[in-house]
C-alpha cells in the first residue's frame, strides 16, 4: 500500500475519532447515571489521543490531516444531540455501534499494510483501545437491560 492510500485511510480514521470525541462529550454531559457518565468521560482522552496519533502519522507520511473544524465535528455533534433524546441506553447503543465500526476500520489496514510497521503498531494499539471501549459498553448495555 502506498503512502497516498495510507494517508487516505488514516484521514478517514481521524474523522471518525473527531466525531466520536464530539458525541462522547455530549453524552457524558447528558447521561444521568453518574457511574456511566464517568465511564464515558474516561473514554474521551483515549479518543483524543487517537486523533493526535493519527494527525502525527499522517504528517510523517507527508500528508495533510483533515481539518479539525471540518464536517466531522458537525457530524459528531449532530449524532450526540439527536441520540440524547433516546436516553442512556440509546446513547450507549450508538457508542457501541461506532466502536464496533471503528474496530473494523482499524483492523482492515492492520491486515492490509505490509511494509509500514510504525503505522501498523499505532493502529494495533488504537484497535485494542476500541475493543476495550466496546467491551465496557456491552457490559453497561446488558446491565441496563437487566440481563446481567
Amino acid at each position: 500500500m502506498d503512502s497516498t492510500a495510507k494517508i487516505k485511510i488514516l484521514n478517514h480514521l481521524l474523522e471518525t475519532e473527531i466525531a466520536a470525541i464530539e458525541f462522547y462529550q455530549i453524552h457524558a454531559a447528558s447521561i444521568a447515571e453518574e457511574d456511566i457518565a464517568e465511564g464515558i468521560r474516561a473514554i474521551i482522552p483515549a479518543e483524543k489521543s487517537h486523533a493526535i496519533n493519527l494527525r502525527t502519522r499522517i504528517r510523517e507520511l507527508g500528508g495533510k490531516p483533515v481539518d479539525h473544524s471540518a464536517g466531522a465535528v458537525g457530524v459528531g455533534r449532530k449524532m450526540g444531540q439527536e441520540s440524547r433524546q433516546q436516553g442512556t441506553l440509546g446513547m450507549l447503543r450508538l457508542e457501541l455501534d461506532n466502536e464496533q465500526q471503528a474496530i473494523k476500520d482499524y483492523a482492515t489496514p492492520v491486515a492490509e499494510i505490509l511494509d509500514d510497521f510504525e503505522t501498523i503498531e499505532m493502529l494495533e494499539e488504537q484497535l485494542f483501545d476500541e475493543m476495550r471501549h466496546a467491551k465496557w459498553l456491552k457490559k453497561k448495555i446488558l446491565a441496563l437491560e437487566g440481563k446481567r
